[in-house]
């Protein structure tokens, strides 16, 4: 039994139904035309598989009400939800910021058992991070017998969210020291590049040079300095801290860029002054022809310009904005 479901969590056959009408009055899945629609495709309404994959697909479109009326629905038919139900039903009411629908769905998932299972209780700690809870969201992460990737990622996540960078930094050392262990023995939790992003960027909000260029080792260590999302997060990263050179030098050596890779070194260069150096950095953008401009761009070397005095240039892109 774990301890903060039982002392924060009462029982109510009702509640779940009850923040669902907070949205709507109409929950029945027989009025509900996209739930009818849903039905054409996972045809047996008496199946939990069925269920699944509507909510699953309702959540996965972002339609994040939808998917708790299918949950709401489900239950009203006495169905029993099963592990696979509740990560994407826990998702919809993070993404909804329903604090009072999550925690009724948390009181579901430990009625049936799950409240324990590791990916019920990620999707949890996401949940309570995305509404404020971070204190709900750390005792469950506490509480987790065995932890992996994803429940480490969603509480240092949780802390970036809530700008408390420091606890993100403390925890992933906690971590650091969790893997030493753990893989002396064989096992490990196995860092991936999700994590790593929301490491550099508690890092950069630290401002600590030290821990930056420490983290952009364990990148390198692992194999994740040509990974996209991770170089545009240390790229971030040095920026903050006023390293351009070394920003650059990310990006140079990033085996894939996209339009916010080019974006974000843009506009460092141009909110430093360096418009010499944005104009360049756009122009080469503009020659490859790999990644397509957009407004961001444009607004970027427009401050550019605006620095500079650069009116011909800043005329041009004008134009490309009116075209």
């Amino acid at each position: 039994m774990i301890p903060f479901i039982t002392k924060t969590l009462s029982l109510s056959s009702t509640a779940i139904n009850k923040c669902i009408r907070m949205h709507t009055t109409t929950t029945e899945w027989t009025k509900n035309a996209n739930l009818r629609s849903m039905f054409g495709k996972y045809v047996d309404k008496t199946s939990v598989y069925s269920w699944n994959s509507i909510i699953a697909d309702f959540a996965r479109s972002g339609d994040s009400l939808q998917a708790l009326y299918a949950f709401s629905s489900m239950r009203k038919l006495s169905l029993h939800p099963n592990r696979s139900t509740f990560p994407c039903t826990i998702k919809s009411c993070s993404s909804l910021s329903d604090l009072r629908a999550g925690k009724q769905t948390h009181q579901q998932a430990f009625v049936f058992g799950y409240g324990s299972d590791i990916f019920v209780a990620s999707a949890l700690i996401d949940m309570y991070s995305k509404c404020g809870h971070l204190n709900d969201a750390r005792k469950l992460f506490d509480e987790i017998p065995e932890r992996n990737v994803v429940s480490w990622t969603s509480m240092i996540s949780g802390y970036v969210q809530n700008e408390r960078a420091p606890e993100a930094v403390c925890l992933f050392k906690e971590l650091l020291l969790v893997e030493e262990t753990d893989y002396d023995e064989g096992v490990g939790v196995g860092v991936d590049s999700v994590l790593l992003g929301c490491v550099i960027s508690a890092y950069a909000r630290v401002c600590v040079k030290s821990v930056t260029e420490c983290v952009h080792g364990l990148v390198v260590k692992k194999g994740f300095e040509g990974c996209l999302a991770v170089g545009n997060t240390l790229m971030d990263a040095y920026a903050k801290r006023g390293e351009i050179s070394v920003s650059r030098k990310v990006f140079d050596g990033m085996e894939e860029t996209d339009v916010c890779s080019w974006n974000s070194l843009i506009a460092v260069y141009a909110q430093n002054g360096l418009s010499a150096e944005a104009f360049s950095l756009f122009s080469d953008m503009v020659k490859r022809g790999e990644v397509r401009y957009n407004a961001i761009t444009l607004s970027a070397v427009l401050l550019a310009c605006a620095h500079s005095g650069a009116l011909q240039i800043g005329k041009c892109i004008h134009d490309q904005v009116c075209y």
